[in-house]
């Protein structure tokens, strides 16, 4: 079929306008953003904010939030494109729960606290980026605001523009804090200081009676899960040794329900946490020893092997005390907040797994993460 003039000139006039909203829509497509480290800053003087910098580059550190009463803690979404925080309400002192788009920078209340007269502390994002736990301490103005008892609570729904925010129980004997997702999301730990241990949810359980295990624990943490949500390791107080009062860590099989020391050698003083390597198979832990040939003034990082049980110094330096570690995404780089005993300040530091390379990202920093690399559009 032959076009007319008319005809050809109608079409070729579509076709430009087609290629012009496909050249606009790529021209207003949100670049892809790097890997980065997130932090807390300046830790000296308040008011502290979210700041994020790509590691071996000082020259892109951001400030991401600019809260006048300051942010008490965060989490950095899976896909890397929001931040949830807590941020310190200056009128009423209450803690809100916010959320801020890190490719346009605006920000919106995920929970009115200030509302409900309540504390609403350490988001932590369910892997798929569906859902948020967090932890919320309601006041009674009849008791004060010491009679709040913490409590998780869950937002789903994030992925929907939906979302439902709940108690993760219903009654009110069970407390809650510092909630911990497992990388596939089916179970999550957090915990309860009735009971003095961590309570681990399965969200998913092969039978009922599993739905939650007690593992216990009187270090006051959570610790950590391992990708595959079967194996908890947390910390508890032991006495005697050398050391008096140190700090163990403990690994809990929730699978066969064991509990098993980590180091049971009882040579040092562990950190209270532990962070799991991607693989499931190495953690990084801390360790600070008590002999004259190993001993140091704080903790040290090591990296442990649960198939080999071999453990591998990392990060050992006296004149530093080393804290709050994470893995990147793919396991390459581990983040650790250093306290440099010499000039009296936290910073963040970045060590690299296949060189050995360690280097500082911020100085005057702490509470260290990571967030993720996403795609724009």
């Amino acid at each position: 079929m032959r076009l007319s003039r008319f005809d050809l000139t109608i079409l070729i006039a579509a076709l430009v306008i087609i290629g012009l909203i496909a050249l606009s829509v790529l021209l207003l497509r949100p670049p892809d953003q790097p890997l980065r480290v997130a932090y807390l800053a300046p830790a000296s003087s308040g008011p502290q904010n979210v700041w994020t910098v790509i590691p071996g580059d000082p020259d892109s550190a951001a400030q991401v939030t600019r809260s006048p009463g300051g942010v008490f803690d965060y989490a950095a979404s899976p896909d890397g494109r929001r931040i949830a925080y807590a941020e310190r309400d200056v009128t009423t002192g209450r803690v809100n729960l916010m959320l801020v788009d890190l490719y346009d920078g605006t920000t919106r209340t995920l929970v009115d606290c200030v509302a409900l007269n309540a504390d609403c502390t350490t988001p932590a994002w369910k892997p798929d980026g569906s859902a948020l736990a967090y932890m919320r301490r309601t006041y009674d103005p009849a008791f004060g605001t010491g009679s709040g008892v913490p409590k998780i609570f869950i937002i789903d729904g994030l992925n929907t523009g939906q979302p439902r925010d709940y108690p993760l129980f219903n009654d009110n004997q069970t407390t809650g804090s510092q909630p911990v997702w497992s990388a596939n999301g089916r179970r999550l730990a957090f915990y309860e200081s009735t009971a003095g241990g961590v309570l681990v949810f399965d969200f998913n359980p092969a039978d009922e009676a599993d739905r939650i295990k007690f593992v216990p624990a009187d270090n006051g943490m959570t610790g950590a899960l391992s990708p595959d949500g079967e194996t908890l390791i947390t910390s508890t107080l032991v006495m005697g040794g050398e050391i008096t009062v140190r700090s163990q860590l403990i690994v809990a099989e929730l699978v066969d329900n064991t509990l098993r020391d980590l180091f049971p050698d009882g040579q040092s003083n562990d950190g209270v946490s532990a962070a799991w390597h991607p693989d499931g198979r190495r953690i990084a832990v801390l360790r600070q020893y008590a002999d004259d040939e190993r001993g140091t003034r704080g903790q040290q990082v090591y990296l442990y092997d649960l198939v080999s049980e071999s453990l591998t110094p990392l990060i050992v330096d006296d004149t530093f005390n080393h804290g709050a570690l994470s893995f990147s995404p793919d396991g390459s780089m581990l983040v650790v907040q250093r306290f440099d005993y010499s000039g009296g300040q936290p910073g963040i530091w970045v060590y690299e797994m296949a060189t050995g390379a360690l280097y500082e990202v911020a100085t005057n920093a702490y509470l260290p993460g990571w967030v993720p690399a996403s795609a724009g559009g």
